[in-house]
């Protein structure tokens, strides 16, 4: 199944790092990652292939410290 992601994190040092490790250690491949920055923040889309609930990854992410939002734009 794929899906892609859409996620404000804070402009903070190896954010956008644990949220790719996370996104890997539960089982997911990253296909694309488009990013970009103003003063505050990192707004990054994702699409993602992998065989589980995207819901479950999102309610992950948002536990991270640097992850301010994280919504499901499109889950096929």
């Amino acid at each position: 199944m794929s899906c892609s992601l859409e996620l404000a994190l804070d402009r903070a040092e190896g954010a956008l790092l644990r949220v790719l490790g996370t996104i890997e250690r539960r089982g997911w491949n990253v296909l694309a990652v488009n990013a970009a920055s103003d003063a505050l923040r990192f707004t990054v889309s994702l699409t993602l292939d992998g065989s589980r609930d995207p819901q479950i990854l999102c309610r992950q992410l948002e536990r991270l410290v640097d992850v301010q939002q994280v919504k499901v734009v499109e889950a096929v």
